[in-house]
């Protein structure tokens, strides 16, 4: 997807004001999305100058978040460690974050999964940690524990790795997610493990080797309510309280 396409939000969850220049359209999935490409916002939010700082992220927030992810994974029976690596390879700890793809949150759920994995509301950071662990855990069980695969199907979804017979699929952006993740885990046998899954043994080289110095753009949005609706704009809203939120453009 080109930069300016703006997945921001599903139609359940935000309304985008007129004036923002954005229409709802469906993607080559089905999917409904709120784009700006070819507007005067793209063209504005391309320009270096329209760049406002990500909000930061304070020790004693990450410590919560921490606390709250070692709680569901001794729940769910995960290995924190991978959590936390799968954590800030998705979401970088920030709590109030949304993909080009409507994936939300510090375990960027898209709202069919949290769904399926009991997270009615993706922006709320207990239910989003809920439902992440689930799935995962669903993962774990599903692929008995087997690490490329839990973390390659977390990316893709299940269908796609045993499309592919158990395997790793062909996907630039999985091929990358599952090593960023576990390189930052630190264990080695992973890695060369992950390899010998691989659909394709070139995919490797082809999509993380050559490409592992890029990092997704991330942008500054609003987000507020206004009548119980949540709307996020590409501006400072004027005469509501908004939160600042992080877009991630991949």
């Amino acid at each position: 997807m080109n930069r300016p396409a703006l997945a921001l939000a599903l139609l359940t969850f935000c309304v985008v004001r007129a004036s923002a220049q954005l229409r709802v359209e469906r993607d080559r999935n089905g999917q409904i999305v709120v784009t700006n490409k070819g507007s005067q916002a793209a063209a504005k939010l391309a320009a270096p100058q329209s760049s406002q700082p990500i909000p930061k992220l304070s020790s004693a927030k990450r410590l919560e978040i921490q606390g709250k992810l070692k709680a569901a994974c001794t729940r769910t029976g995960l290995d924190y460690n991978l959590v936390a690596a799968l954590v800030e390879a998705e979401s970088g700890f920030q709590p109030n974050i949304i993909s080009n793809k409507g994936a939300v949150g510090l375990m960027q759920l898209m709202p069919g999964t949290g769904k399926r994995f009991g997270c009615s509301d993706p922006w709320d950071m207990d239910q989003n940690i809920k439902g992440g662990t689930n799935f995962l855990a669903y993962l774990q069980d599903l692929f008995s524990g087997d690490v490329p695969l839990i973390l390659a199907a977390y990316n893709a979804g299940e269908d796609a790795v045993r499309r592919y017979s158990n395997k790793i699929p062909p996907y630039a952006e999985t091929v990358r997610y599952v090593f960023s993740i576990l390189h930052n885990y630190g264990q080695p046998a992973l890695v060369q493990a992950a390899k010998d899954k691989l659909a394709s043994a070139s995919d490797y080289d082809k999509y993380y080797v050559a490409r592992r110095g890029e990092k997704p753009v991330l942008r500054t949005y609003y987000m507020y309510f206004e009548n119980g609706v949540r709307t996020i704009v590409d501006y400072p809203p004027s005469g509501v309280q908004f939160i600042p939120i992080v877009y991630k453009d991949e």
